[in-house]
């Protein structure tokens, strides 16, 4: 016998979260405490980005329709209320959550992608790390499976914003000092040191790169900078390179960025790209993983200025953060974080992109003047 497979109104739901937000954006509105405040918190303040998601798209979906089984993932699951949680996130609660949350949950583009929502359903029974993980996996599965009813799971949704607004506002507090800072360059170096050494599938050299541009673009008129998906160059008519900076809509530069072996090869083919929009020269910026096989960078740009017409500038990742830095007379770390956020959910990160901009973000430690104890919660 086939199971009935309940739907989610997303233009209801999108309402209702709406009103949740709004509710818990009002300080002076008392939300009704339910049984599982404590755990509630413990997955939004939690350092599991996915578990975030599937709490609060539980959450909505249940409030919207109370048929929904709030422990179902796929609407293929073998159980009854079985319904397409994807499709509720990544066409409701994404982009609210950037709308109108600032990114609190975390910033993902498409969260139910990730392996902790590939499974039909939520179950002890899923594999996750063990450990912290686990114990999030263990407390998630006991509030989806003990909510009953839709006013219990809008109470819960209201809390669960509640909870990720003092999560934003954490994060942000020592912001103020940061864009006041008087070694704010030396702190975003202190950062780029410590971010840089993970490659996280080249992604963190490409969106360092576009956000160090970007500010310094940001002094003169007519510039935008775009940082395009890593490994996806080329994917478009549009695309040059990594970064691919205008001029008034025509490009102006493009910087090709690689955090792994690349060969001569690699470097023709984005010298090709670049002499096809009329470019007379590509930037190349090497990350700390990145290295040239097969031949020395020197022969590698004779050759292809030989075959392409094309000059290929090398420079490594950390001398080129430092040189753009050393250009650009104010420089507020505030900002430069902000854009990195931004480079990060435009080119369509991993999550573990966000959860490492995070805890390089927590070791940067920035005394106002005079020095304070003002302290950011650790939230991942």
């Amino acid at each position: 016998m086939s199971l009935a497979k309940p739907t989610v109104d997303q233009r209801a739901a999108e309402q209702l979260l709406r009103e949740a937000i709004s509710i818990a954006q009002d300080d002076s509105r008392e939300i009704p405490a339910t049984e599982w405040d404590i755990e509630i918190r413990t997955i939004i303040q939690g350092k599991h980005l996915t578990f975030r998601y599937i709490l609060v798209t539980a959450l909505l979906g249940k409030a919207t329709n109370p048929n929904i089984n709030a422990l179902s993932l796929q609407a293929g699951a073998d159980v009854k209320g079985a319904y397409d949680a994807r499709s509720l996130c990544h066409g409701v609660v994404v982009p609210l959550e950037r709308q109108l949350l600032s990114s609190s949950l975390g910033g993902s583009n498409e969260p139910f992608l990730n392996k902790p929502a590939r499974f039909p359903m939520i179950s002890p029974s899923n594999a996750v790390r063990a450990g912290r993980d686990r114990e999030l996996l263990l407390i998630l599965h006991k509030v989806l499976s003990e909510g009953e009813t839709s006013e219990q799971a809008f109470n819960s949704l209201c809390t669960a914003m509640r909870y990720a607004i003092a999560r934003q506002t954490a994060r942000t507090e020592l912001f103020p000092q940061l864009s006041e800072s008087a070694d704010s360059h030396l702190k975003i170096i202190e950062f780029v040191d410590a971010f840089v050494t993970r490659s996280i599938e080249g992604q963190v050299a490409a969106i360092v790169s576009g956000t160090i541009l970007s500010t310094y673009f940001d002094q003169f008129e007519g510039f935008e900078v775009t940082v395009h998906p890593v490994n996806q160059s080329g994917a478009s008519s549009n695309e040059v390179a990594d970064v691919d900076i205008k001029k008034n809509g025509k490009i102006f530069v493009a910087v090709e960025v690689k955090d792994k072996q690349f060969s001569e090869q690699d470097v023709d083919h984005a010298a090709f790209k670049a002499s096809q929009y009329g470019l007379k020269s590509i930037t190349f910026v090497i990350g700390v993983n990145g290295t040239c096989i097969g031949s020395s960078l020197e022969q590698v740009a004779k050759t292809v200025l030989i075959t392409r017409s094309v000059n290929v500038i090398f420079v490594d990742l950390v001398s080129f953060v430092r040189s753009v830095i050393a250009l650009c007379p104010e420089f507020p770390f505030a900002t430069f974080f902000a854009k990195l956020q931004y480079y990060a959910i435009s080119a369509r990160v991993r999550d573990e992109m966000f959860e490492h901009i995070e805890r390089v973000f927590q070791s940067v430690q920035v005394p106002p003047n005079p020095p304070s104890n003002t302290t950011l919660e650790r939230t991942e």
